[in-house]
């Protein structure tokens, strides 16, 4: 068993058929089958299933394909560290909006500092987007604020964010400070997209309080969601982190609800089997430390 089986077994998986698998490696069809088949006899498994000329994953297949990624990964890394040193280092980060967007760019700054040679790959996603390149070691660490399902990931809060609302100058809401969720009934909203986590726990407060609002735009950003509410077309939840300059500037101003927690954690996610890299570990420090620069 070697590094080289495990590569062609996770090339099978991710290229579907054994000879996209072997074009993709630059060997012969039959190379990736007795590789394949080796596994099989090392480990007394089946790794796949062939129904109508497809390949599944059987359920060991399943099992071994987690190792194999992180095996594959972490030899990778010991390359990287002992081979190729300063030549292409790079980290992958994958990322929620709210992160990418408001957090990241200072984080970076920070970052570069210290590791001026170091590429940083970023995505920017859902939250669900981002678990799934976790468990497929296509990114190494990332941020979310939704939740994560698979229980091979490991999540840390690292900051605490709060959803507010958001009104413009000429809300008939401006010369307040409290409000009752009650006196949202019936207003314009400017809303994120269906599916956003944002709306999502909006929303559930809002049902859970039987409030009807009017959802007049969904908006996939922030920014134009801003602009619209500075314009006076409805008000919106938003994160804290997406209003800073806005507030400093007073072209947007905050309501508190009564007795309602709008706050949620943000928090760090990866692989409970993923080796840290100095480079991962000080990029997690500063996320850790976010607050103080």
């Amino acid at each position: 068993m070697t590094i080289r089986h495990l590569k062609l077994f996770i090339a099978v998986v991710d290229y579907k058929t054994m000879s996209n698998a072997a074009k993709k490696m630059f060997i012969s069809q039959p190379s990736v089958s007795q590789a394949i088949r080796e596994i099989e006899e090392y480990y007394h498994i089946r790794l796949f299933e062939r129904l109508s000329q497809k390949l599944y994953l059987t359920l060991d297949g399943e099992k071994l394909l987690k190792y194999a990624r992180h095996i594959v990964s972490t030899f990778e890394n010991m390359e990287q560290e002992f081979k190729i040193k300063d030549k292409n280092l790079h980290i992958r980060i994958g990322g929620s909006l709210t992160f990418g967007t408001y957090m990241l760019p200072e984080i970076l700054l920070e970052f570069e500092k210290k590791y001026p040679n170091v590429q940083v790959k970023i995505m920017v996603d859902n939250t669900t987007f981002i678990e799934e390149k976790l468990l497929n070691n296509e990114i190494d660490i990332g941020i979310v604020e939704g939740e994560i399902q698979n229980e091979d990931i490991l999540k840390f809060p690292i900051y605490k964010d709060e959803m507010v609302i958001v009104i413009g100058n000429n809300s008939s809401l401006y010369n307040k400070v409290n409000i009752d969720i009650k006196e949202l009934e019936g207003l314009d909203m400017i809303a994120r997209d269906e599916g956003c986590i944002e709306r999502s726990n909006f929303q559930k407060i809002l049902n859970e309080n039987q409030v009807n609002v009017n959802y007049k735009w969904n908006c996939t950003s922030a920014e134009t969601i801003k602009n619209a509410i500075k314009r006076g077309k409805g008000f919106s939840a938003l994160s804290s982190l997406s209003i800073k300059e806005e507030l400093k500037t007073k072209d947007l101003k905050i309501l508190k609800i009564n007795g309602i927690n709008l706050s949620r954690d943000l928090c760090l996610v990866y692989h409970k089997n993923k080796f840290l890299t100095e480079e991962i570990k000080y990029f997690i420090k500063l996320c850790q430390s976010y607050t103080n620069f």
